[in-house]
């Protein structure tokens, strides 16, 4: 499983930059949002849903392992949720243009 925290490769630009987990949240909200008013389909970015959804994983092993009752646990936990509405969300959003350009 990789870490986002470890820096990786960015696909979108072939000039080999490579991005920090708070790039790869911004280019998924980017990408969210783009999809979300764009009147046509826009392409895939499934490798920054994947990488995110790897990351989510990881922030979620850290927080089990969290003395309970942490207030910074609670505000992880809100993150995630926002992450996982962001990617639901973009995922939907995708689903809908592609029925649409059928």
């Amino acid at each position: 499983m990789s870490d986002i925290s470890n820096l990786i490769e960015e696909d979108s630009d072939n000039d080999g930059e490579a991005m920090t987990a708070a790039e790869v949240l911004q280019k998924l909200e980017e990408a969210w949002l783009n999809e979300k008013f764009a009147p046509d389909l826009l392409e895939n970015k499934s490798d920054i849903v994947d990488c995110m959804m790897d990351q989510l994983q990881e922030m979620e092993n850290n927080i089990k392992l969290a003395k309970r009752g942490d207030f910074k646990v609670s505000l992880h936990r809100m993150e995630i949720d926002r992450i996982r509405f962001i990617i639901s969300s973009y995922l939907r959003t995708q689903i809908v243009a592609v029925l649409k350009n059928e």
